[in-house]
């Protein structure tokens, strides 16, 4: 889709009663579905790797409706209500407390985007690591979005790892995903699980001195925004803190509960490995 498409999918998600945005959004889910059978197996085959039916068309219909969240914003009037458990207001109100550097990562799970929104409000400024998009003109309509709600988009490359990497020395937040988008010798080697680990924000927190927490999103039955935490940790085993191996290991760990939990709200589009599913060694 070209940015012009976006916008004007933007403009009618804005226009368009709920019911009828979301009826289209399944609607073209489901088109998708049937003219991408390849892909769509793959989907298939990681849903019963899961114990879950073998039902494409549900996670793609979930991730229409991420993208419908996505393209609405920053209309608060239409946003979901968020809920946090306690443990993770806990979390979250620790964090956002004691001023340190944090570098929260997740994965392509749930309204993601709706999430970092979301977590801007909560904690001021945040900056986001992103895979640029191979239309220039679609990159900066992401952009624009995301900086109208309050995330600046650092596109890869050496000019956002060293402004992340300033930001992360001055105190603040980056947002990072672990699990898809990054050349195979970035991901972190030995894990057994199933959500793949990207290395290079864990290195950057590293360099930078800064906490890793983790994060997850998904929409609740209800039709609220659901988010969990894991607990902060340092990439510093000198000081009674993680190796990069621990670390990736406790962050799949994580992730793959969540998406044991919520199969057709990861939006990994192939098959996992033939491995994949067993318990990581801690």
């Amino acid at each position: 889709m070209t940015d012009w498409g976006y916008r004007a999918a933007a403009l009618l998600a804005r226009r368009l009663p709920l019911r009828t945005s979301g009826a289209i959004a399944d609607a073209i889910a489901d088109a998708y579905v049937a003219t991408h059978p390849v892909v769509a197996r793959a989907v298939e085959r990681r849903l019963r790797r899961l114990s879950q039916p073998a039902d494409a068309r549900a996670t793609y219909r979930a991730f229409a409706r991420a993208v419908l969240d996505f393209l609405r914003a920053p209309d608060r009037s239409r946003a979901p209500r968020v809920e946090l458990d306690d443990e993770a207001k806990g979390i979250l109100e620790r964090a956002r407390t004691d001023g340190a550097a944090t570098l929260i990562v997740s994965g392509h799970f749930g309204p993601w985007e709706l999430a970092l929104r979301w977590l801007a409000s909560e904690i001021g400024p945040l900056d986001a690591l992103a895979a640029p998009h191979r239309s220039r003109a679609v990159e900066r309509f992401f952009a624009g979005r995301r900086a109208a709600s309050g995330v600046r988009t650092l596109s890869a490359g050496r000019s956002a790892a060293s402004a992340a990497l300033a930001r992360l020395r001055a105190g603040g937040w980056i947002a990072a995903l672990t699990d898809r988008g990054c050349r195979p010798r970035r991901l972190v080697e030995g894990l057994d699980g199933l959500v793949p680990i990207d290395r290079a924000p864990l290195l950057l927190a590293s360099r930078a001195g800064a906490r890793v927490m983790g994060g997850v999103s998904w929409l609740g039955a209800n039709g609220a925004l659901h988010v969990r935490f894991l607990e902060p940790f340092a990439l510093a085993p000198e000081r009674e803190g993680l190796s990069l191996a621990q670390a990736a290991h406790r962050l799949q760990r994580f992730f793959d509960a969540h998406v044991r939990a919520h199969p057709t709200q990861w939006y990994e589009w192939t098959a996992p490995r033939p491995d994949a599913g067993r318990e990581p060694a801690a």
